[in-house]
């Protein structure tokens, strides 16, 4: 699931910001390397919930977990939540 992440992410960070980006890999910072804000991180996770039929938990996420693409990925595969919750 964790590499699914990854590559969606890959796939939607140029929609989210409306550019093309070269050279992304998962220690590439979000924040200062691609200039990702707080409204735009959640733009992408919304949109790797939307592409994966999947729901993530954020109500405990850190900054740290989103400092790079690989951080959040770790984060949202070990975040998800059971369809029956």
């Amino acid at each position: 699931m964790r590499q699914r992440i990854v590559d969606q992410m890959y796939a939607l960070l140029p929609q989210v910001l409306d550019r093309e980006l070269a050279g992304i890999s998962e220690g590439t910072r979000l924040m200062e390397d691609l200039g990702l804000t707080s409204s735009t991180t959640l733009e992408l996770m919304l949109g790797i919930e939307e592409e994966l039929e999947v729901q993530i938990n954020v109500e405990e996420i850190e900054q740290d977990d989103v400092g790079t693409v690989g951080a959040l990925a770790t984060y949202i595969a070990g975040h998800l939540l059971a369809d029956d919750e």
